[in-house]
């Protein structure tokens, strides 16, 4: 699994998660030690952000400016 970061675009993946399929962009990290736990993700077209398990999202390998969310 690649590495997922602030501003990367990611693919919601879980199959029982309703928004699966969608892609967004990463605007929060949970991590601890090290440790990534989660996301929030803003999928495309949304307004508001999604926490989603690292298990239930890939990275597409696109990388936004932060100067589009800011």
């Amino acid at each position: 699994m690649k590495r997922i970061d602030f501003f990367h675009e990611v693919k919601i993946c879980g199959q029982s998660h309703k928004h699966s399929g969608e892609k967004g962009v990463v605007l929060g990290v949970s991590k601890e030690d090290g440790k990534v736990f989660g996301c929030a993700v803003l999928i495309h077209g949304m307004d508001t952000t999604t926490y989603f398990e690292v298990s239930e999202i890939e990275t597409t390998g696109v990388v936004f400016p932060r100067e589009d969310f800011y």
